[in-house]
């Protein structure tokens, strides 16, 4: 019999959201500028792939945290 998945903890759920919130309002206000240049990236374009990384290492994190409790639970 399976069991019903778990759901995420309150802080993956907060990470999250602030990752969210950083590539919409009020985020996307903060880094509406072409200035500084990174990496030969506009800041703003910058500003959306850091995002969008940051988001990929939480999604890492939470799927080894979850299949370790699967390992546990087994």
């Amino acid at each position: 019999m399976k069991s019903r998945p778990s759901l995420p903890s309150r802080g993956m759920l907060i990470y999250f959201t602030v990752c969210a919130l950083a590539m919409i309002w009020p985020g996307a206000l903060v880094a509406n500028r072409i200035e500084p240049m990174i990496i030969g990236l506009p800041f703003f374009l910058f500003w959306y792939v850091a995002w969008v990384f940051a988001l990929f290492v939480g999604l890492v994190i939470a799927y080894r945290h979850d299949a370790a409790q699967e390992v546990d639970d087994e």
